[in-house]
């Protein structure tokens, strides 16, 4: 059985205000299309999931309150991999 190694996201985004940032995809454990992964809080503009679930390969898009989805292709994900994006959203700044 493979070992498992954490993968981390990292989005760099200030929402302001009380918005919160979601994960929406497919592939990794507890992603779906249908319902957004509430990512941590950590900094004023970074958010952070993580997982030590196994997976081949995984893809996503960050979505502001669980409703306004990032523009641009989808983020591909692979296990252990520690990414850090910047997303754009629609109207510019959210």
């Amino acid at each position: 059985m493979p070992k498992k190694r954490k993968t981390r996201v990292v989005v760099q985004v200030d929402p302001g205000g009380s918005h919160e940032v979601f994960l929406r995809g497919e592939g990794v454990t507890p992603l779906s299309w249908e319902k957004g992964a509430p990512l941590r809080h950590e900094k004023p503009d970074e958010w952070v999931f993580e997982t030590d679930e196994l997976f081949s390969t995984g893809e996503f898009k960050v979505v502001i309150d669980d409703s306004t989805f990032e523009l641009g292709e989808n983020h591909r994900l692979y296990p252990g991999a520690s990414i850090r994006i910047n997303p754009k959203f629609p109207g510019g700044n959210i």
